[in-house]
């Protein structure tokens, strides 16, 4: 009986100690992901029924999300997970954790094993939720957090998800911009919510909406306000409401180590393991558009003659090169898709040779399929423009996805009642 009384305050204290952080004014949107030691790799946070999708399931349903990685220490670490609940543009909630996850605060990842056949040796983990121990109460944006034993004051992997209710439908369209200076490089978004059963009496103030282009969070449009209101009907198709159109995203093939597969010019081997080279690449800013298949910057994780891709599959250094006939001294190229979230590091920051004039850069990645982007940063900021070195035009194919919130005033938090994924390729 003691035991069982001084775990449940354990628990309240660290709930209240939680909840707490929502008060301090902290904003995770602009650090929504953070993979922290460099031996943790492909970290994906997936869909169990939709590996391409974004990590999104309904409340209350039987939808699971599963976390997988590789730690390239080997061996067996002791990972645990929690969860937080934040508000529509990513800062804590500020509720308790009981109020929003049935179950226990944090939670122990006891799923591991051993890669088999591969020259680089790792560990691979993986976690499924909902689980037995853990179950959600809200819906809205949620962080996830990994921590490593032995390191209570900074997680290893941070990653966002959404829990939602289907409560208000949408109707959208992709359109050219009618304003002439972007009709021919953005792509305008436009779309009717229905929150008839959403039960606002304010609309305007109680409802939010995000828009989001390949599940990029560095160029998400938040808290979109209606340009009319009629009923229960939030029309939102505002000119303003543009995105950088882009083009096809490139590609690479490592599913094989042993040939040359699509756009792949050498593979080394040595007895630090594989050296993938890639087709140097032409800067296409300037090139006229040509449709290609493309999975929107996603990747998967993919191996020939193999079992268990996840045990099995190898890690290579990827060789990415782009031709510049001069090196740009106001900023830096970075190689850029889902595989790294966007985000910009020295792990994905190209260099200059002024011999072969071109930038290049290695990467260490598990086998699969990859697309990316060469995305240039100025100097003294943290905008990514893709325009330098791949261009933007309206055909393009994009996919875009919009989140639709109410602001609950009873339990202070905002429910994501509404979303939906869909492609520019329909209009």
């Amino acid at each position: 009986m003691i035991e069982k009384g001084f775990r449940e305050f354990f628990l309240l204290l660290m709930c209240t100690l939680l909840g707490l952080q929502g008060v301090n004014g902290q904003n995770y949107k602009d650090e929504l992901f953070r993979i922290t030691p460099p031996y943790l790799q492909t970290v994906q946070l997936l869909r169990t029924d939709l590996e391409l999708s974004i990590p999104i399931i309904k409340l209350g349903s039987s939808d699971q999300l599963i976390l997988r990685f590789d730690d390239l220490r080997g061996g067996v670490k002791n990972y645990s997970y929690t969860f937080e609940l934040c508000t529509y543009d990513w800062k804590p909630s500020g509720l308790m954790v009981m109020e929003y996850i049935d179950g226990f605060e944090r939670n122990y990842i006891d799923n591991y094993a051993f890669s088999f056949g591969t020259t680089q040796r790792y560990t691979h983990y993986h976690v499924n939720f909902p689980n037995s121990d853990i179950d959600f109460k809200v819906s809205g944006n949620y962080l996830l957090r990994v921590w490593e034993e032995g390191n209570d004051t900074a997680a290893v992997i941070m990653i966002p998800f959404y829990i939602w209710e289907d409560i208000a439908g949408v109707q959208e369209s992709v359109t050219r911009s009618n304003l002439s200076q972007f009709r021919d490089a953005y792509q305008r978004v436009n779309f009717t919510w229905d929150v008839t059963d959403a039960n606002t009496t304010n609309p305007y103030d109680e409802i939010k909406v995000v828009a989001m282009q390949n599940y990029r969070y560095d160029n998400a449009r938040y808290d979109l306000k209606p340009r009319i209101i009629s009923g229960n009907k939030l029309i939102y198709d505002q000119t303003d409401l543009l995105f950088e159109a882009g083009k096809e995203y490139r590609r690479f093939d490592t599913r094989s180590l042993r040939v040359q597969t699509d756009r792949i010019i050498n593979i080394d081997r040595n007895q630090d393991g594989y050296m993938v080279y890639i087709n140097v690449d032409e800067n296409r800013s300037y090139k006229r558009y040509f449709f290609e298949n493309d999975i929107n910057g996603r990747y998967l994780i993919a191996a020939e003659l193999t079992n268990d891709v996840n045990l099995q599959a190898d890690y290579a250094m990827v060789r990415f090169s782009l031709e510049s006939p001069y090196w740009m001294n106001n900023g830096n190229y970075y190689v850029l898709g889902t595989f790294n979230n966007y985000t910009t590091s020295t792990a994905n920051q190209m260099t200059y040779d002024f011999d072969l004039q071109m930038y290049t850069c290695d990467i260490y990645l598990k086998q699969g399929f990859y697309n990316y982007l060469y995305g240039f940063v100025e100097n003294g900021t943290d905008l990514i423009d893709f325009e330098q070195a791949e261009g933007n035009y309206f055909e393009a194919v994009n996919d875009y996805s919009l989140f639709c919130y109410l602001r609950d005033n009873m339990r202070f938090s905002d429910r994501l009642i509404g979303y939906k994924t869909f492609s520019s390729f329909q209009r």
